[in-house]
């Protein structure tokens, strides 16, 4: 399809989370021991940070996904679309399950996530959403998709992207056991232009404590761009040609939720407009500070205000024909 024609930036595929976020005093939390919360807060999560995050900072964002018929999911419909997000491709049936996570948060940032999803029995990717996919410049896949979803689903996602000359970004997130999932993600990786993750990520996949090594590997596998978040370090950005390390902004971390998210819109935003890999891992290290120094993610991620006063330079929606497409 050609450019001009394109309705989205990028779709992200399943993981709608809806986060309750509660405020805790320290960790470890154990039985019979009480603790008072200083805060408790309901957002949406998962992918809908990278969607929020993302179209604040002017990139057209779709959501491909099934919830249940709850009020939780039609707490996250609201929610993106008063973001600017489209939902044409969610869908919502009593049958389908909305999950629903528990975020314990204590001060300073460490947190646990509690939760997880049922995930979306059907095998064949939707009519509707071959269609989305094949309107956008980029199809965002989260590892969470997988069991959200299911690995053939996904499989034909990435298929469809392919064959419709859509970019694949991937974010695999937390490790899965061997088996079908992890055999679809390496499929996966192989299949995206770029990938990210975080240096503890990496290395567990790798085994490689070297994040520059670890960047290699994956890169040899198909990969334009390899990206791995390092935190309070900053990245590292790696391709075939180049390596650049890009030191974090220093600021008060608050809440962690949402961070990477937002880090990966950066990225998103960085790739599609022709951006250096040094503007880009500094566009992203500036969306994830700014996401941290709010408590919860969803509507609370970067604001294109917070990230242009750390980035140091304004957020510009170029036209299309003025974006470098890579190869």
């Amino acid at each position: 399809m050609p450019e001009h024609a394109r309705r989205f930036d990028m779709v992200t595929l399943g993981d709608l989370v809806v986060d309750f976020i509660v405020g805790v005093e320290r960790f470890p939390i154990r039985p019979g021991e009480h603790q008072l919360s200083g805060s408790q807060v309901l957002e949406a999560g998962g992918a809908a940070n990278l969607l929020i995050a993302g179209s604040r900072i002017g990139l057209r964002c779709g959501a491909l996904a099934r919830l249940g018929d709850d009020i939780y999911a039609r707490f996250l419909v609201d929610v993106l679309a008063e973001e600017g997000v489209d939902v044409s491709g969610v869908g919502l049936r009593p049958e389908w399950h909305t999950t629903v996570a528990v975020v314990l948060v204590a001060p300073g940032g460490e947190h646990v996530f509690i939760g997880g999803g049922a995930g979306y029995p059907d095998q064949e990717l939707p009519p509707d959403w071959r269609a989305l996919i094949q309107e956008s410049r980029v199809l965002f896949v989260e590892g969470y998709a997988f069991t959200d979803l299911s690995p053939a689903l996904v499989l034909e996602a990435v298929q469809a992207a392919q064959e419709a000359g859509t970019l694949i970004f991937f974010d695999p997130g937390p490790q899965f056991e061997p088996g079908p999932v992890a055999e679809a993600l390496s499929q996966t990786v192989a299949a995206s232009q770029v990938l990210l993750l975080t240096q503890e990520e990496a290395q567990e996949l790798t085994g490689l404590a070297d994040p520059r090594a670890a960047a290699e590997h994956f890169r040899r596998q198909g990969p334009v761009w390899v990206v791995i978040k390092q935190g309070a370090q900053g990245c590292l950005l790696h391709t075939a040609t180049e390596t650049v390390q890009v030191p974090a902004f220093p600021v008060t971390v608050r809440d962690p939720v949402g961070a990477g998210d937002s880090f990966d819109a950066g990225i998103v935003y960085a790739y599609l407009h022709g951006l250096s890999l040094e503007e880009a891992g500094r566009l992203a290290n500036a969306m994830g500070a700014a996401t941290v120094s709010h408590v919860g993610a969803g509507r609370k991620v970067a604001r294109r205000e917070e990230v242009e006063a750390l980035w140091g330079r304004t957020i510009e929606r170029l036209k299309i024909e003025d974006r470098v497409e890579r190869e």
